[in-house]
């Protein structure tokens, strides 16, 4: 039953990486001809086109996406525990939307960190360090407007991965197991 088990949380969790990038690079606008915005939306595309009837994309963002994450992720612990005893349908909830969150930090997390180590050894002139400048960037804009300037050194990056992790051990001591469970 373990097998089943980590078989069912890794395609949980990385359809719903998936789920949520597609929905990051939708708000962003990320070059949806380049390579890795072609896979993200092959992936998504075949379930997220039905959906789109039902849920419309406002304001730029992929609602039909966020919520198939939200729906799946709440989903998993009962096909996990092969019962809904024990718990409660907000607990449920609950894990679903705690899942959704932490997947965008995630991808934040990720999009910088790889985009501090390209900043090492590339010239600027990669398709990957553009596409992960309209991930990250706005989120690191406005921590770059409070931050004083201090030439070539950009604390923003680093500044940003502080709130993510200090977010993440908030989220944790608040929401205790359930934090963990998302």
């Amino acid at each position: 039953m373990n097998t089943l088990q980590f078989l069912i949380q890794t395609v949980v969790g990385l359809y719903t990486f998936i789920l949520v990038l597609r929905a990051w690079f939708q708000y962003c606008q990320v070059d949806f001809y380049s390579p890795l915005s072609q896979a993200v939306v092959k992936l998504t595309q075949p379930v997220l086109a039905p959906l789109r009837k039902l849920i419309p994309t406002r304001k730029n963002i992929d609602f039909a996406a966020l919520v198939l994450a939200f729906v799946i992720n709440m989903l998993k612990y009962p096909l996990l525990i092969g019962s809904f005893e024990g718990a409660s349908l907000w607990q449920f909830a609950i894990i679903g939307g705690l899942a959704v969150i932490k997947a965008f930090g995630e991808i934040i997390f990720w999009a910088i960190l790889i985009r501090a180590v390209m900043s090492w050894f590339s010239q600027g002139n990669h398709p990957l360090e553009y596409q992960l400048y309209r991930i990250t960037e706005p989120l690191l804009a406005p921590i770059r407007k409070i931050l004083p300037k201090t030439g070539m050194i950009d604390f923003s990056v680093m500044a940003l991965a502080f709130i993510l992790i200090l977010g993440n051990n908030l989220l944790l001591d608040f929401f205790g197991s359930l934090w963990v469970l998302a």
